[in-house]
């Protein structure tokens, strides 16, 4: 299982993508930037990527639809988790006033 995301080499200026293997728990590789076509790229010089775990963002689905479209493609815990927590705060707010302890 292949992990995929962006980090910053500079907090807000400046991000790159982190290829983890999440069998070995290991970094693969660090990419320059957040580029689809170079990302595709990479995994095309690596076949055989079976799963590709990703953020929910477009860019690295679309690197992996172009150059593993064999791999299945399933979204991190961590986004899933900031994603619902995202969701349960809007659907909650406009009625906080019913929550609040009397």
């Amino acid at each position: 299982m292949l992990g995929i995301d962006d980090w910053a080499w500079r907090k807000g200026h400046r991000y790159g993508t982190i290829l983890c293997d999440f069998e070995t728990r290991k970094v693969v590789d660090l990419l320059p930037d957040r580029d689809a076509n170079r990302v595709a790229a990479w995994l095309r010089q690596h076949p055989g990527t079976e799963i590709i775990r990703r953020d929910r963002g477009g860019t690295y689905a679309e690197a992996a639809r172009r150059a593993a479209p064999q791999a299945e493609q399933v979204a991190d815990r961590w986004h899933l988790l900031r994603n619902l927590s995202e969701a349960l705060c809007r659907a909650i707010t406009p009625h906080y006033r019913l929550f609040k302890a009397r």
